[in-house]
């Protein structure tokens, strides 16, 4: 199978992941957006991990009635975009350790960049240092849902990725 239609499917399944019911952050958005970054150009990648977010928002807006923009929009949308651009330093990976160390300091940026946009852009939280540091403290299970669900996806979408390559490998001579 082509390698970028097999991309674009893996990124229709992970936007796709989002609007299944799950329990809170355990999405597969951060490894869309590192997938992306590491199978397309910079440009593509960023584009297509932003649309693939605004299209999947709106379904959730459609579907649960959620504004499809608010606060957390540019937090958001530009943490996403920045992990596709760290993907893009995926591609001369030697071994597993190295793409382990990448999700998971995505997803800890992710969680740092939005949590600090919630704290900074709704009333739920005093403008102080102690207004923030309640703000990740009540953010912690997130936290801990998101890198249990990006270490999972991680296994789902970089492995069978890896794992169709060979069969292709394999099958197509």
């Amino acid at each position: 199978m082509n390698k970028r239609v097999l991309t674009y499917i893996y990124i229709t399944i992970a936007t796709l992941g989002r609007l299944i019911p799950h329990p809170a952050n355990l999405t597969p958005t951060i490894n869309l957006s590192l997938f992306a970054g590491k199978q397309l150009s910079k440009g593509m990648a960023i584009t297509v991990t932003l649309i693939a977010l605004l299209l999947s928002d709106i379904a959730l807006a459609y579907f649960y009635n959620y504004p499809v923009f608010g606060y957390w929009t540019l937090f958001s949308y530009s943490a996403l975009a920045i992990i596709a651009l760290v993907g893009t330093r995926i591609n001369g990976l030697k071994n597993r350790s190295n793409l382990l160390f990448y999700v998971l300091f995505s997803s800890l940026g992710y969680w740092i960049w939005t949590n600090f946009g919630a704290w900074l852009l709704t009333p739920a939280y005093t403008k102080d240092a102690a207004g923030l540091a309640t703000c990740y403290t009540a953010a912690l299970p997130f936290l801990r849902n998101a890198m249990l669900g990006d270490l999972a996806w991680m296994v789902v979408i970089f492995g069978s990725y890896e794992w169709i390559q060979k069969l292709n490998r394999v099958y197509v001579k």
